[in-house]
């Protein structure tokens, strides 16, 4: 039976976050902002692109996938249609589409029924909607669920902070000694980032789903509560976060699938693979 779900929760920022947008300033790197229409006037507000969210979550459950069946990929466009949803290649007849294929791979790969992909000459339109997150700040207190607004008590200015790196070189580490004529190189930048404490509203929804699909989607989000991280710069101590959702689909009905249809799995991604 095929069912529509959603579920929607709070991720906290544990470390300052930084998620770049568009914007050139050259050594300041600034937080990606969305336009909102709040109290009759139109305001930017920085956000978490549900894209990056996406990107992020996908890889941690393709590998997982990949690791379970243990199967290598050998195929460079298959490995982004599974990893970043791939590209379309014309191969094979123009304007085919392998309904057979199509119907397996959403049977024995629910992951990829989930986030989609292109393959060869082929769509698989994803079944998962992932949200913005956004801040919990007055600006955003009609447009967050009423159940959220009891955080939305401050403006989004009381969340915003900057961090400075610097790059300096140290020449003497590597036993080399500066000429007169070079120039000294060193270097400021200047990040953007929410702080500590701030508190977003996010979500999943998933459209005609699975079962195991749904489940599938409990193990996207165990993954990510494992690897609890968003944004850029998380080498440098940013982006680490608490995970809240409410009811977190189990994530054994998938696992189980996993495990009990290994071969037929590994069989179909050979083929995927030699496309």
């Amino acid at each position: 039976m095929l069912q529509n779900f959603r579920i929607e929760g709070t991720i906290t920022a544990l470390s300052p976050i930084h998620h770049g947008g568009n914007e050139k300033t050259g050594a300041s790197q600034l937080l990606r902002r969305q336009k909102f229409f709040v109290n009759g006037e139109s305001k930017e507000i920085p956000v978490i692109s549900g894209n990056s969210v996406r990107g992020y979550t996908r890889r941690l459950v393709m590998d997982d996938l990949l690791k379970r069946v243990d199967f290598k990929i050998t195929n460079i466009s298959f490995y982004h249609s599974l990893f970043s949803g791939g590209v379309l290649e014309q191969k094979g007849k123009a304007g085919y589409l392998n309904l057979e294929l199509r119907k397996k791979t959403r049977e024995l790969l629910p992951a990829l029924s989930l986030y989609g992909a292109s393959y060869g000459n082929q769509i698989l339109p994803g079944k998962m909607k992932v949200k913005e997150l956004l801040p919990l700040c007055e600006e955003m207190s009609n447009l967050v669920p009423k159940k959220f607004t009891n955080y939305c008590k401050h403006d989004i200015y009381t969340f915003l902070d900057h961090t400075f790196f610097t790059r300096k070189e140290d020449l003497g580490t590597a036993g080399l000694e500066k000429q007169e004529e070079e120039p000294t190189v060193q270097m400021i930048v200047d990040v953007e980032n929410f702080s500590p404490g701030t508190i977003f509203y996010h979500g999943f929804s998933l459209e005609k789903a699975t079962e195991i699909e749904i489940s599938c989607l409990g193990h996207v989000i165990s993954l990510w509560q494992n690897s609890p991280y968003v944004g850029g710069k998380s080498s440098s101590g940013f982006g680490e976060i608490r995970i809240e959702y409410e009811e977190v689909p189990s994530s054994k009905l998938y696992l189980e699938f996993i495990k009990h249809n290994k071969q037929n799995i590994r069989s179909l991604l050979e083929e995927l693979n030699n496309l």
